[in-house]
């Protein structure tokens, strides 16, 4: 519980390691009760109605007024965790081209879901200082704050909330910044829906539409949180796997729970540990050189892929000369880069990720028309692919088709 508390405080001070943290424990009920409580006492700082019946002893209009404000607060909340949460989810399917929403919603709901319910807490309790020093005397005095005044102060969070809304994106979904941004900017479409969650709260007050809205939602959100619970699952069995001192494949599996969260830190550690075991460990060798790709350590990388080929040069259906090929591309040695994804198109002619930056290598080398002639290739890859192939290479089209238009401009 204290872990989950102190991710809170990280968020002002390291906000990539908190929310990679968050999406690692998903503490979506801890988050919902934080972010209900902030909403709850920042609502409450500027609120005149609470000061004047609380100085009158006003007791049913002060009950109202708390009542009001709760169910302020509740809407926020089950707006961002119905309607926001989901709504960036679609979005970012839309961009991402390779996952479908079903299954991105089911694997990533409820860490998305804890990093904007801690964005919203910490939102709103940064706010809670500066916005008590600058009412917290006219409160007390009961005297009536403007209502211009008060409609920017429930919007005064919003811009730091998306702030760390768009790392929360690029941390658990994996996108760029701007298409991260461009995430927020089409979920917030979804903001027309926000006036009529306090009718819907009306209306479900009646126990028999309650049931059956928990009914119909029940197998929904029971799906949404028994996929979380599973993958928690099994992370424990993997760590208590990792106490048997001869197990490299279990400290290998950990590794890549770590490296899809993006907890790259904890990733190495179990592939160098799962190489200490077993140091024919070629597939942990593979992960730390994507790894170091990733983090800009490009001659590292180099170096772990160069151990895989020298073990297994055709490793992973030949994936480790694109990724010698990203990496060199990387580094701006494009010759390099291009003769590694020659080899690795020779065994896999119609992988369009492959074509698509062999091109572009072609093109930083000044092969124009050679660099055309393979867009044109990607194109043709991906629209003769089967359908379930087509969705995910669709992207490779698109980029390639950019590319084309880019060139004949």
């Amino acid at each position: 519980m204290l872990f989950k508390l102190t991710l809170l405080l990280k968020l002002y001070y390291n906000p990539r390691q908190a929310l990679v943290g968050l999406r690692s424990s998903s503490p979506y009920l801890l988050g919902a009760a934080l972010a209900l409580v902030t909403t709850l006492l920042y609502y409450s700082s500027f609120n005149h109605g609470l000061a004047i019946y609380i100085r009158t002893g006003d007791t049913f209009r002060l009950v109202m007024s708390i009542y009001g404000v709760i169910r302020q607060a509740g809407s926020s909340v089950i707006f961002l965790a119905v309607i926001f949460v989901p709504a960036c989810i679609l979005v970012a399917s839309w961009f991402d081209r390779r996952t479908p929403f079903g299954v991105m919603l089911s694997q990533e709901y409820t860490g998305m879901l804890s990093c904007i319910l801690y964005a919203w807490a910490a939102a709103h309790l940064i706010m809670l200082a500066p916005v008590w020093g600058l009412f917290g005397p006219a409160l007390r005095d009961a005297s009536p704050i403007p209502g211009g005044a008060s409609a920017a102060l429930i919007i005064a969070p919003i811009p730091y909330f998306l702030f760390q809304t768009v790392l929360a994106i690029r941390s658990v979904l994996r996108l760029s910044y701007p298409k991260s941004i461009g995430v927020i900017c089409l979920s917030a479409a979804s903001l027309i829906a926000l006036p009529l969650i306090p009718h819907l709260l009306v209306l479900f007050s009646s126990p028999m539409l309650a049931i059956l809205l928990i009914i119909f939602l029940r197998r929904q959100l029971g799906d949404l949180f028994a996929a979380q619970r599973d993958r928690e699952r099994f992370k424990h069995n993997l760590e208590a796997a990792t106490l048997n001192p001869a197990d490299s494949s279990a400290h290998y599996n950990l590794g890549l729970i770590y490296q899809q969260r993006s907890q790259y830190d904890e990733a190495k550690t179990c592939f160098h540990r799962a190489i200490e075991i077993a140091p024919d460990e070629v597939d942990a060798y593979y992960q730390l050189g994507k790894i170091a790709r990733e983090e800009g350590r490009l001659g590292e990388a180099i170096q772990y892929f160069d151990t895989v080929v020298r073990e297994a040069p055709n490793h992973s259906q030949n994936d480790v000369w694109r990724e010698i090929g990203r990496t060199y591309f990387q580094a701006g040695q494009f010759e390099d880069s291009r003769a590694a994804f020659e080899q690795f198109l020779e065994k896999r002619p119609t992988d369009a990720e492959g074509r698509y930056r062999y091109g572009l290598a072609l093109h930083k080398l000044g092969k124009t028309e050679e660099a055309a002639t393979e867009m044109r290739s990607v194109i043709e890859v991906v629209r003769t692919s089967p359908a379930f192939k087509y969705r995910i290479e669709k992207r490779w089209m698109n980029e390639a088709q950019s590319f084309l238009r880019q060139q004949s401009a």
